[in-house]
């Protein structure tokens, strides 16, 4: 990687870089649209970073009933105004339950290898995607963790999550003790005491545990995620596919965004590719994928729009 332009420990500066970042989204929005995407904008002038309440009735008519109930019911604000009238999140430019329903959505207008289909392996076909997937590790009320998105074959069960710039904040790695030695052989109990430090009612672990200085990429969630997998998995194999969902290059005019979508990356491979998770998801059946959507998703996701990194 080039020298860091950017402070990582600079809340007020990674905030400042994630406008930067939606507003970089839109420009490649409206840029590929040629003006038929002028309209699409603002929410309000309040919101200008968000799309028209226009764009989310067409969006919901795309949707099951059960897909519209599980945004509708779950955490958050993600179809509704929230207080004081912000916008639904769905209609965020940065949002990345919105590009995940609309590069993954499987309907009768979506081709073979298309949606989330273009994921499915050799032999297989994917024809129903679940959104909002809850993966409870434990018998109780407690919030679980939950999947973007989900999908299965006969073989295979498929687990995405979509990301828009939630890689410009830092994300706290500490996990309640609760998620220790529960004898479910999770991921949690194999990493080294060495990287482990109680914390109340809490365990700190050291993201160097990973290969990595930070934690910008979450690894907490990567964690929980692993956990509800091994804990609600029904077939043998399983896939983990993280989706990104990056500005093009010519729509980039502030180079620390290209240092935030390298860093991002490059993290994630150390990660996916470090002793404790590599040996663990090779042990389970478990194959960790890494993939971009290059430019602001209006499209299904497909050979001609989706790269892999990993």
């Amino acid at each position: 990687m080039s020298i860091k332009m950017i402070d990582y420990t600079d809340a007020k500066l990674l905030k400042e870089l994630k406008r930067e970042y939606d507003e970089t989204l839109k420009r490649g929005y409206l840029r590929a649209g040629n003006g038929f995407y002028d309209n699409d904008f603002p929410y309000s002038p309040e919101y200008p970073l968000y799309f028209k309440k226009s764009v989310l009735r067409n969006l919901i008519k795309r949707m099951r009933k059960s897909v519209y109930l599980s945004y509708k019911e779950g955490a958050g604000h993600e179809l509704d105004e929230g207080p004081n009238g912000i916008p639904p999140k769905f209609l965020s430019i940065g949002s990345s339950s919105r590009f995940c329903f609309v590069s993954l959505n499987v309907d009768d207008e979506i081709n073979e290898k298309e949606g989330a289909d273009f994921f499915s392996h050799k032999g297989e076909r994917i024809k129903r995607t679940y959104f909002e997937k809850r993966l409870p590790v434990f018998d109780d009320d407690s919030t679980p963790p939950h999947m973007d998105a989900y999908a299965r074959t006969r073989k295979r069960e498929y687990f995405f999550e979509c990301k828009c710039h939630e890689m410009s904040a830092t994300h706290p790695l500490r996990l309640s003790k609760r998620y220790f030695n529960t004898g479910k052989d999770l991921i949690v109990d194999h990493i080294p005491p060495e990287y482990l430090t109680e914390v109340g009612s809490a365990i700190a672990i050291s993201p160097e545990a990973f290969g990595v200085e930070d934690a910008m990429f979450d690894i907490k969630q990567l964690l929980t995620h692993l956990m509800g997998i091994e804990c609600n998995r029904t077939r043998k194999n399983c896939d983990l596919i993280y989706f990104y969902s990056f500005p093009e290059e010519m729509d980039i005019e502030d180079p620390r965004i290209s240092e935030v979508i390298q860093k991002v990356i490059v993290d994630a491979v150390t990660i996916f590719e470090c002793k404790i998770i590599k040996d663990y998801c090779s042990t389970h059946n478990i194959t960790l994928r890494l993939y971009s959507f290059d430019g602001n998703c209006r499209y299904a996701a497909s050979e001609s729009r989706v790269k892999r990194i990993y």
